[in-house]
């Protein structure tokens, strides 16, 4: 409708020009009437000039409507009201298209920012990234997993994690790849999914990662201890009726056996073997008991009673037990807390149960070296937001790297005397306060059991 008005208003200008000029052929060439010639010669230079002027202005207007498309600027708006009525109509189209282009890119808009607020809430890392490893997107959890607050190219995690990198370029399968991940402070297991489309000629990957290894655990701990429960608890079957059988007859030997040794029918050292070997029954089946009950704490570890605790206050309370313990040795202990008060929720007396078993073992392990180092460490871990980490750290022989993990397994001990369920122990109760409990060693350089645990505030409000 609007371009055929356009065609008419211009037919009409021709038309009118076409009509000044025939009346200027006349008046000039019939009449020779030279004023008026002069004067329909001005009309029809004025008429042209008012034809190109009209040609223009719409051209114009087209050209501002296309750039303010081509630019996404759909803010432009065309005067209806103040202009000449031939060009309300196309600027009132004008001004309808723009504002469907600004509704559509508002409406993109407000998605692009739903999915990017659901990709950020993930705790699924995510990147995507073309075919020379061009990262176009990476959440949070993405950077929090990795480690690494930066990254533009995927190819930058090949020095760092080689086996992240060969999985990110090999041949995408619906099979999840399991890799380990050695970090700073701790090692992560993920699993890692890859899948490739193609957006507009070009290839995308996406690739999905996440840290299963509190699963793992979590899982690894409940079915030891299942089956810690089903070996004390037939152990303890079988052991509690020997230990009464054996009293019980140690008890009517003595007395039935006893008139017989005095009136000579029964050798003495015969009557003291048997006694002895009653006895030592009896010792080792409580021997035994004890050594099941041992175990059987890692199945009766009581919920934590969690209440507010100052961080410093715990950490302060163990340091000055432990620089008792260390008072008459050359070990040298260091005690560094935060200057910002840190609360958590927790339970002190376990709290404390896990710090002076781990300051322990670091006693022990570093006691053997010329200049032994004991460091108990408080800090806000600052790439894990509203989460505290302690630190307990010593320079002794250490741990190999192919043990790290073993040492909290149950039953599994590196020291004679040792029970191994101590490390297990410490691990379950700050699982159930929500934490993690890992460890990294470089032998006789600095091995350190990393606690970290989820922070309540900063600062404790009057």
């Amino acid at each position: 409708m609007v371009y055929n008005y356009f065609n008419v208003r211009v037919a009409l200008r021709v038309l009118l020009l076409a009509l000044t000029l025939l009346a200027a052929v006349y008046v000039g060439f019939v009449h020779r009437w030279y004023i008026s010639l002069f004067c329909l010669l001005v009309l029809a230079t004025g008429q042209v000039l008012e034809l190109i002027e009209y040609v223009q202005r719409t051209n114009r207007d087209l050209i501002r409507f296309l750039l303010a498309i081509r630019h996404s600027d759909f803010t432009q708006r065309f005067t209806v009201e103040g202009a000449p009525p031939q060009y309300r109509e196309l600027h009132r189209m004008f001004n309808d298209i723009t504002g469907a282009f600004g509704r559509i890119k508002a409406e993109k808009e407000a998605h692009h920012q739903y999915l990017q607020g659901v990709v950020e809430h993930l705790r699924i890392g995510l990147i995507t990234f073309d075919a020379d490893g061009h990262i176009q997107l990476m959440n949070k959890a993405a950077h929090r997993l990795l480690d690494l607050p930066f990254l533009q190219n995927i190819h930058t995690v090949e020095r760092l994690y080689p086996a992240l990198a060969e999985v990110a370029f090999a041949e995408p399968t619906n099979e999840a790849k399991l890799i380990r991940l050695r970090q700073l402070t701790e090692e992560v297991l993920l699993t890692v999914h890859v899948t490739s489309l193609r957006l507009q000629n070009q290839e995308v990957r996406i690739m999905s990662f996440q840290n299963i290894r509190s699963e793992m655990e979590a899982q690894e701990l409940e079915s030891w201890k299942k089956l810690i429960s089903v070996l004390t608890h037939e152990i303890m079957n079988s052991v509690t009726p020997i230990i009464s059988l054996t009293s019980s007859i140690s008890d009517l030997v003595k007395a039935e056996l006893a008139p017989v040794t005095e009136a000579g029918n029964l050798d003495e050292d015969t009557m003291e073997d048997l006694q002895l070997g009653l006895r030592t029954i009896e010792n080792r089946t409580r021997g035994m008991q004890r050594f099941v009950e041992n175990y059987r704490r890692l199945t009766r570890v009581p919920p934590p009673h969690v209440e507010e605790l100052s961080l410093q206050a715990l950490c302060g309370h163990v340091g000055r037990l432990m620089e008792a313990q260390v008072k008459n040795t050359n070990i040298s202990f260091t005690l560094q807390l935060p200057d910002e008060q840190l609360w958590l929720s927790a339970d002190a007396e376990q709290l404390e149960q896990v710090l002076l078993n781990l300051l322990k073992n670091a006693m022990e392990s570093c006691a053997t070296v010329a200049e032994p180092k004991m460091i108990l460490r408080a800090l806000q871990d600052h790439k894990q937001p509203h989460t505290v980490r302690i630190e307990v750290s010593d320079n002794g022989p250490g741990i190999p790297q192919e043990l790290q993990e073993q040492i909290f397994i149950p039953f599994y001990t590196t020291k004679p005397d040792g029970s191994g369920i101590g490390l297990s122990l410490s691990r379950q109760i700050i699982r159930q306060h929500g934490g993690a409990l890992h460890a990294t060693s470089t032998p006789f350089v600095q091995t350190t059991f990393y606690l970290t645990l989820p922070l309540v505030k900063e600062e404790k409000q009057d």
